[in-house]
């Protein structure tokens, strides 16, 4: 068969163009990039010093202080938002890839999923100021949300304990009986939920109102929840069905092969949305305008306003005095270096981890 060299030669010219505009297009999107990151650390890490992390800010116009306030505050924030949307976003990504795989109530989750992670940041933070920070007459939803929210975490901790001390105690082959303890186990932490819920309530509710940290942790992990549960849902969807049935056929329940075959299949992409999650949120400033607000004093209290590095960066970029902007630089260089870093550790980790094993 004797093949049209035109025809070849077309298509050689054609995947040539291809190939350079795919070329180009990836240039300019990385010389953007390093520019970005360039100019961040030629500004950022000329005014690096002891004093931005130690010091509180000073009065406007007078140079000198530091940025320990939101340092602090952007730990805290970040950190409990975290604690809430990752365990809740792996969760449901869990869910819908596993026990409601195929059905359409997952294919509406992921639907909405995919919607919410193209929302804009505002838009999470003027709907969080509205059921958090804003009164509603009487009823104080900002305290009630904030107590369910700490209520859920701690049932999921005590949920995680109680079952890993059940299988690891309790040896139970049987499948009914196996079945029975789960069913304990799920009542046993929604009871400790609604119990935690009812004793935290009256302690809690008043002391949560108006702009505080707690508003702010909700709206990043508003923000985060559904970034975490599609990559979760994509990377357990990857994991071959043939691994879980060779589980199955040793007798492993549904739980222990999540636990130990899929899970560890898939840690490096979970990790991976984790940590492009926690990217996503340690540079909004959007939402914890509307929700955390910001606050010139050092505080460690969650309910009420508090620092944020995001915020303290575009109040000092707005500012008129050069230290504010000096700091600015020197705050958007610690956020970068900080994820950086971050990055670089989780994934040294995973690599370790599978190097020894192999």
């Amino acid at each position: 068969m004797i093949s049209n060299p035109g025809y070849v030669k077309r298509r050689k010219i054609r995947g040539f163009i291809a190939l350079f505009l795919s070329t180009l297009a990836a240039g300019l999107g990385l010389f953007w990039l390093g520019f970005i990151l360039f100019d961040v650390l030629r500004h950022g890490l000329t005014a690096i010093n002891l004093e931005l992390f130690l010091e509180d800010p000073a009065p406007p116009g007078i140079p000198g202080g530091g940025l320990r306030n939101a340092f602090v505050g952007q730990i805290l924030i970040t950190f409990y938002a975290t604690i809430i949307g990752v365990p809740l976003g792996l969760l449901a990504g869990t869910f819908i890839a596993e026990y409601a795989r195929g059905t359409k109530f997952a294919r509406v989750v992921s639907i909405l999923s995919d919607i919410m992670v193209s929302v804009p940041s505002i838009v999470v933070g003027t709907f969080i100021y509205a059921i958090m920070v804003q009164p509603q007459g009487k009823i104080n939803l900002g305290g009630i949300f904030g107590v369910l929210f700490l209520s859920i975490i701690l049932a999921i901790i005590f949920g995680s304990i109680l079952n890993l001390i059940v299988k690891k105690v309790i040896r139970i082959s049987e499948s009914k009986a196996g079945k029975v303890v789960n069913l304990f186990v799920t009542l046993s932490t929604i009871l400790f939920g609604l119990v935690t819920f009812l004793i935290l309530m009256p302690k809690l509710v008043d002391r949560i109102h108006g702009f505080n940290g707690w508003a702010g942790a909700s709206a990043l992990a508003f923000i985060m929840i559904p970034v975490v549960l599609r990559t979760t849902e994509d990377m357990l969807t990857l994991v071959p069905w043939t691994l879980r049935e060779a589980a199955f056929a040793l007798g492993a329940s549904y739980y222990n092969v999540i636990k130990d075959i899929v899970y560890r299949s898939a840690i490096t992409g979970i990790l991976t949305g984790i940590i492009l999650s926690i990217s996503r949120v340690a540079g909004e400033t959007a939402p914890l305008l509307f929700t955390s607000f910001n606050n010139s004093y050092f505080t460690l209290n969650m309910n009420e306003p508090m620092a944020s590095l995001t915020v303290t960066i575009f109040n000092y970029a707005m500012g008129p005095y050069e230290d504010w902007h000096e700091k600015a630089w020197a705050a958007a260089f610690v956020i970068t270096f900080f994820i950086l870093i971050v990055t670089i550790l989780s994934r040294s980790i995973i690599h370790l981890k599978y190097k020894n094993k192999s």
